[in-house]
């Protein structure tokens, strides 16, 4: 009995011993290899890791400040020791085990051996696999509000918003849906209807060149208290995105659209419309917020009198992680609504969304 405690007390020893001594090299083998380094135009050194970026701008985690942004315009020079994929804007892949930058040029060191490009040359750094082709990107976010409206109705009601993108390198698909259901006490037990409306969006983009697309728009939107039962559109475009960086994004969709009218006091109509989106973002008042303007219109070729456009502006700033706190401008013109009808609808919301 004793000699298998000491066998076993001999084993244990053994394999502690044999996990410090590991412990101990893989130590020894972090302290010897080159920590990344990005130089700035002030002179500081900032250490950490590489993490991606552009042509634009380098994405580095910083020992000290966390995530950082940083413009290549106040990069001196980038020194990585870690593997690295550059996907390059002729759509070549290169993959190598470090990177150097310096006076504007990348080497990278190939199986071939030394390579140098220009930021020109660079489209992306440790890309996304949906932007080599594997599969796609989902992206959205979901949204309650605390809303006060004047207008047709003025009331304090409840809504939500939904908005979520799937994209890949040739395709992109987007869903959008908000509405508003909402009762309000009428005294004896009663509840009366307030509020029953909702819009849903669903958008299939074709990309042409990096910053062209065709699409096509299914447009379904109902409000009971604007006497409008159900108005569909379905439009065909031609997109064009004009700009597209974090601190300001402009894209266009002009195009023609097919338009069903049915409102609960009027003859159902049916014309062919010229139809619009326009989307602009920004993080111009801080780099975690998001300024933005989104407008889809459409306007009637058989009666140029007649003309729907919705717009909405609003502000997203983030509280905790994924947590973002939501202020929002919503105005709904339609000049072909009932004569007791306002033609301006305006909605100011304020709640939080939950983002991915």
């Amino acid at each position: 009995m004793m000699k298998r405690i000491s066998y076993l007390l001999e084993k244990t020893l053994l394999a502690i011993i044999t996990l410090g001594l590991c412990t101990s090299a893989w130590a020894q083998s972090q302290a010897d290899f080159p920590a990344n380094t990005i130089e700035l135009v002030d002179g500081s050194v900032i250490s950490g890791q590489l993490l991606g970026g552009s042509s634009d701008q380098i994405v580095f985690e910083s020992n000290a400040a966390g995530k950082l942004s940083i413009p290549f315009e106040k990069v001196v020079a980038i020194e990585s020791h870690q593997p690295i994929v550059l996907k390059l804007s002729d759509d070549r892949v290169i993959r190598a085990p470090s990177l150097k930058l310096s006076q504007g040029q990348f080497v990278v060191m190939t199986a071939s051996g030394a390579q140098s490009y220009t930021l020109a040359d660079i489209d992306k750094i440790n890309p996304k696999p949906w932007m080599l082709g594997q599969g796609y990107r989902w992206t959205g976010n979901l949204t309650l509000a605390w809303e006060v409206q004047s207008g047709n109705t003025n009331k304090n009601e409840l809504d939500y918003a939904l908005d979520s993108v799937w994209e890949s390198l040739t395709t992109r698909y987007t869903l959008r849906a908000s509405g508003e259901l909402d009762y309000a006490d009428a005294g004896a037990s009663n509840e009366v209807k307030t509020s029953d409306d909702y819009t849903v969006i669903g958008k299939s983009d074709r990309f042409l060149t990096n910053n062209a697309y065709m699409g096509a728009n299914l447009y379904l939107e109902a409000d009971e208290f604007a006497h409008l039962k159900q108005r569909l559109m379905l439009s065909g475009y031609y997109g064009k995105q004009w700009r597209s960086t974090p601190k300001f994004s402009f894209s266009t969709e002009p195009g023609l659209a097919y338009v069903s009218d049915d409102r609960t006091d009027l003859e159902k109509e049916q014309y062919f419309g010229f139809s619009w989106n326009l989307d602009m973002k920004s993080n111009v008042l801080g780099q975690s917020t998001q300024s933005y303007l989104n407008q889809i219109g459409v306007w009637n070729l058989e009666d140029n009198t007649d003309i729907v456009v919705n717009t909405r502006v609003g502000i997203t700033v983030p509280l905790l992680s994924k947590i973002a706190l939501n202020a929002e401008v919503k105005l709904e013109y339609d000049s072909g609504a009932s004569a007791d009808v306002e033609a301006l609808d305006q909605t100011f919301k304020f709640g939080l969304g939950y983002y991915w």
